[in-house]
């Protein structure tokens, strides 16, 4: 973790994505293994065997997110704050600069799209709120609270 701004608590547009107050992904550890086991898992049949699915928390500061990506298919869950998500089909892949936070796409790139055929998806996750994501979707997020808590869950399904 990195602290954003010189601890002002929050990721600017323009701001590099290393340098942003984020945690994700590297929580697959015995600690972190056991504070996820009180983790409701969200309802997919692979999600009852928990060895079938992938496990992730994180959090991050209001603007943090992370940049445009595609991976298998899964769920995330807002836990605390309000997480906003962007998303395009697999054969519609967004133009972006992996250097800048995804915030940077949403205040530039986005507010200059025109047609809106050409818009992507989006949504907003609210404490309890569960995501679905397909396989190979391409999606990015950006925290919209102070402090943002999430739990990601990766699928075969």
């Amino acid at each position: 973790i990195t602290t954003a701004n010189g601890g002002r608590g929050e990721t600017y547009p323009d701001q590099l994505s290393n340098e942003t107050w984020y945690l994700f992904g590297e929580t697959y550890g015995d600690e972190w293994k056991k504070m996820l086991l009180d983790y409701e898992m969200p309802p997919c049949s692979t999600c009852e065997d928990r060895e079938l699915s992938a496990l992730a928390f994180g959090v991050g500061n209001i603007g943090s997110g992370v940049q445009w990506h595609t991976h298998g298919p899964g769920f995330s869950e807002a836990i605390h704050g309000r997480k906003h998500w962007i998303l395009y089909p697999p054969d519609r892949r967004p133009v972006y600069d992996s250097d800048y936070a995804s915030r940077y796409w949403m205040e530039n790139n986005y507010m200059k799209i025109e047609n809106s055929d050409n818009l992507p998806w989006e949504c907003t996750l609210n404490p309890g709120d569960l995501v679905y994501f397909p396989d190979q979707l391409h999606h990015a997020t950006i925290n919209l609270s102070p402090y943002t808590v999430f739990v990601s869950t990766l699928t075969t399904e």
